[in-house]
């Protein structure tokens, strides 16, 4: 964990140790940061999880839900931005780059090619999504799951590749 004082988790409340890791991926804590809301303690925990299908993790904010991040295994072919009009609050993503990459103020979404021997085998998509009382930003969250999944596809060299 890393102490920080800044306009996310902490100022006048307090400080707030930010999580240098979400769901065991390396994130730095400036990346974090602009989307927490001030406060005293932030707490990361596994959520719901499918076996070898989702895991989802919460960080919470002086016990307030702020922030989730899923990862899903899907068909290959999966779209970001089908993905972010279908399952996520939102009418139409504010910004989308190649099918593998959209996001609105309050959730970002980016698919992850998994292959073996170049041959894709699976998809895997990665939601963050930011929670009232959240700070919500588009170019917030497209660095953090940007930085996110680039550490995800360092954790499994060679197998994990993005278009």
């Amino acid at each position: 964990m890393i102490a920080l004082a800044s306009s996310g988790c902490g100022g006048a409340e307090g400080e707030c140790a930010v999580p240098s890791s979400l769901c065991g991926i390396h994130i730095k804590a400036e990346t974090l940061t602009p989307l927490l809301p001030p406060g005293k303690r932030i707490a990361v925990k596994p959520d719901t999880s499918v076996p070898d299908a989702i895991t989802t993790y919460e960080a919470a904010v002086d016990r307030n839900v702020v922030l989730s991040v899923e990862r899903e295994r899907r068909e290959p072919g999966a779209a970001a931005h089908d993905i972010t009009v279908d399952q996520l609050p939102a009418h139409e993503p504010q910004s989308a780059a190649a099918r593998t990459i959209a996001s609105t103020d309050s959730a970002a979404v980016f698919i992850t090619r998994c292959t073996a021997q170049d041959v894709v085998k699976e998809d895997i998509s990665t939601v963050i999504r930011v929670f009232e009382p959240g700070h919500k930003d588009e170019s917030a969250l497209k660095d953090l799951i940007t930085e996110y999944t680039a550490a995800l596809k360092k954790s499994s060299p060679g197998a994990v590749k993005s278009d």
